[in-house]
């Protein structure tokens, strides 16, 4: 089931130093303004997780819902986080390739089986997120999006 659900990228997901100036810039090359922007709730509704310990990380988001894709984008504002790590180590840049699952445990089997690892988990309003660290592997990290029914 896992390899049907990999067939179909969700979302792009690009770790930005300045939220609003990324937004101006996204909006005018694609003709659109994003479909939302918010923030991710504080620890006590995500309980995120980071390198396996509870992390307080934050961030800001917009979503740019396209015909095909949605393209995130990511301001981490708070505490140690997968998109404070990769801003700091990288720059500004593509972080993630998402997908929708159902049943995350499967994939995540099988990327672990595959020898990735699990960077940072939690939930958010409709569902839960997981991301994989596949770099080593497939030169990636891999999100993996369980929406909730």
């Amino acid at each position: 089931m896992c390899e049907e659900l990999l067939k179909s990228v969700a979302q792009i997901a690009i770790v930005v130093k300045d939220l609003n100036k990324a937004i101006d810039s996204w909006s005018r090359i694609l003709g659109v303004k994003p479909s939302r922007v918010t923030e991710t709730d504080r620890w006590e509704e995500t309980k995120m997780q980071f390198m396996g310990s509870p992390s307080r990380g934050r961030a800001r988001l917009a979503f740019f819902n396209l015909n095909n894709i949605v393209i995130e984008l990511i301001e981490p504002i708070d505490g140690p986080s997968t998109w404070r790590e990769f801003l700091e180590k990288h720059g500004q840049g593509i972080h993630h390739i998402a997908f929708d699952v159902r049943e995350r445990s499967e994939c995540i089997d099988r990327f672990i089986g595959a020898g990735s690892y699990i960077q940072q988990t939690g939930m958010f309003r409709g569902g839960r997120y997981t991301y994989i660290d596949a770099r080593e592997t497939l030169g990636a990290i891999i999100e993996l999006l369980e929406h909730s029914k």
